[in-house]
């Protein structure tokens, strides 16, 4: 309708005095939150990587994977590592090498690089990433080396790592 229209119109003010419909309470705000049931929206939540281990004989370069099963947006990642060196052999540097969802690496250094693994401890300030977002199924990996691998049998440096983030509900 134009204003042309509106000349023709007895009462012009009617137009636009329109009532608006009442929408009422939202669903919503009708329902009681039942306990156990989560609510909607993005909830903060850890992504276990799981734990390896360097050892005798072993590897010098490991991966920890995971695969969530929601969209999920990595914001922290945490490092543990633990040495039993009762041989005095686990001692060498574990660096992370990798950090990929899907193909895509997540760290702004060039592949083959790597950096500490202890810059990601649990006590680390600072160290917030802004990770890619990935639909649920999509693999998430993080490459670990040791720059020596343990000699003397007993002694082992095991290693786990979980990402904190965002999560769907």
């Amino acid at each position: 309708m134009n204003f042309d229209d509106l000349a023709d119109l007895e009462d012009v003010g009617a137009f636009f005095r329109r009532k608006k419909k009442k929408r009422g309470i939202p669903a919503r705000r009708l329902m009681a939150r039942i306990p156990g049931v989560p609510s909607r929206g993005l909830r903060e939540q850890p992504l276990p990587l799981g734990a390896t281990a360097f050892t005798v004989g072993g590897l010098t370069t490991l991966t920890l994977t995971a695969r969530p099963q929601r969209p999920f947006r990595g914001r922290r990642l945490i490092v543990d590592l633990t040495r039993s060196n009762a041989g005095g052999s686990a001692n060498g540097l574990v660096n992370i090498t990798s950090l990929d969802i899907g193909a895509d690496n997540q760290l702004p250094v060039p592949a083959g690089s790597s950096m500490p693994a202890a810059a990601f401890a649990s006590t680390a300030v600072g160290v917030n990433l802004d990770m890619d977002p990935c639909q649920g199924g999509i693999e998430v990996t993080l490459g670990v080396s040791i720059s020596a691998a343990p000699t003397v049998a007993g002694d082992r440096v095991d290693v786990s790592a979980v990402i904190i983030g965002q999560a769907a509900a």
